[in-house]
């Protein structure tokens, strides 16, 4: 592997978009979670679906092996290249309504070089900002961890899962809900799709349900128990593969809810805090 030594120049680089924030996709996640495709221009997009909007549209010939825009295109390219989802954090400023046209402005904020227990590892912070009509609706950070390839299976050991849930809920994807994600984001990580790359390439069992799309599931318990966010925080701990089921689970501690993750052996996947608006009532 060629590797560059330009990267730390990345620091502060800015990329913009805009575009109408169409139903369709909201609706086409809708259907992905066995819900009524009934989103129309001018109702609120839910927190996070953001996601699905603002895609890199990177062409065919400078995509990695791996299915994401080769390092250097649209990420810094660091000396490792295996790369996972490592968490972030949103402040939700204002509704974000379907029909807008929205504009996301990313700023690579930090590369940091750690060494980890399994051998080093790249961080990259980017900053995000959704604005509507001239004002800023969503401001993001997202952390993307690069790593050495795996030598062997892949560990995903995690912590026990906290057991005090308040409220959860189990889920059960399958590779079509995993496609349809993928298409929905525009997401080419061969970890969520091809099997044979999971196991052959990555070290994994089989293929890996999406970090962001749990971090919605997450959202998803509290929003739909009718509380208004101010602000969202979530870690990855450890990988969800296909078939199992999992919970998504969550406890009230006073103006927050704090929410988690968990393989149906018990294993936290990912944890987070949602931070309820001032001005909002209990359900």
């Amino acid at each position: 592997m060629t590797v560059e030594t330009n990267w730390p120049d990345w620091i502060g680089t800015t990329r913009s978009s805009t575009t109408v924030l169409d139903p369709g996709p909201a609706n086409g996640l809708a259907v992905t979670l066995d819900r009524a495709p009934l989103f129309k221009a001018g109702d609120t997009l839910p927190p996070a679906w953001h996601w699905l909007y603002f895609h890199d549209t990177v062409r065919a010939s400078q995509l990695g092996a791996d299915g994401h825009p080769a390092l250097g295109v649209t990420m810094p390219p660091v000396p490792l290249s295996r790369r996972m989802w490592a968490g972030g954090d949103l402040a939700f400023h204002s509704p974000v309504p379907l029909g807008a046209t929205t504009t996301k402005i990313s700023t690579i904020r930090a590369i940091s070089e750690k060494q980890g227990r399994t051998g080093p590892l790249y961080f990259v912070d980017v900053a995000h900002e959704i604005r509507v009509a001239g004002r800023t609706a969503i401001t993001e950070t997202q952390t993307i961890v690069y790593r050495e390839p795996p030598t062997g299976p892949a560990g995903h050991e995690g912590p026990p899962a906290p057991g005090d849930a308040e409220f959860s809920q189990t889920w059960q994807l399958d590779s079509t809900a995993l496609f349809r994600y993928s298409a929905l984001t525009f997401n080419g990580h061969r970890i969520h799709y091809d099997a044979d790359y999971c196991r052959a390439v990555e070290g994994y069992p089989n293929p890996v349900i999406h970090g962001p799309l749990l971090a919605t599931l997450l959202l998803d318990l509290t929003v739909r128990r009718h509380r208004p966010l101010a602000s969202f925080r979530y870690r990855a701990r450890s990988p969800l593969f296909l078939p199992e089921a999992f919970t998504v689970n969550g406890r009230r501690d006073g103006d927050t809810t704090v929410l988690w993750a968990a393989s149906a052996d018990g294993r936290l996947a990912m944890e987070a805090e949602a931070l309820d608006r001032e001005d909002s009532s209990d359900a």
